[in-house]
């Protein structure tokens, strides 16, 4: 009898069946949040921490259809691209 294999497309909206077609491994677990988010918080109001590294670049909300294009063609080393309004 030949083996067949049984899964859900999609859990909550994630693709399990493709993870499984894949053959990739999953990996989770939850992170004390409540505990460290005051203490990070108070350490970037105090400076003593920086988030400039998260973003690689920044444009005004005008230049957003480039800043998409940016990070969908990964040109120009774009990571992570913030737009801000009237910038």
């Amino acid at each position: 009898m030949p083996r067949q294999t049984v899964f859900a497309g999609a859990v909550d909206k994630f693709p399990l069946g493709a993870v499984i077609n894949k053959g990739l491994t999953v990996r989770g677990a939850q992170q004390p949040g409540r505990r460290y988010i005051p203490m990070l918080l108070e350490r970037l109001a105090a400076g003593e921490l920086s988030t400039a590294h998260l973003a690689t670049h920044t444009l005004s909300l005008d230049e957003a259809p480039r800043a998409y294009d940016m990070f969908k063609q990964k040109s120009d080393g774009c990571v992570r691209a913030v737009i801000r309004p009237g910038g």
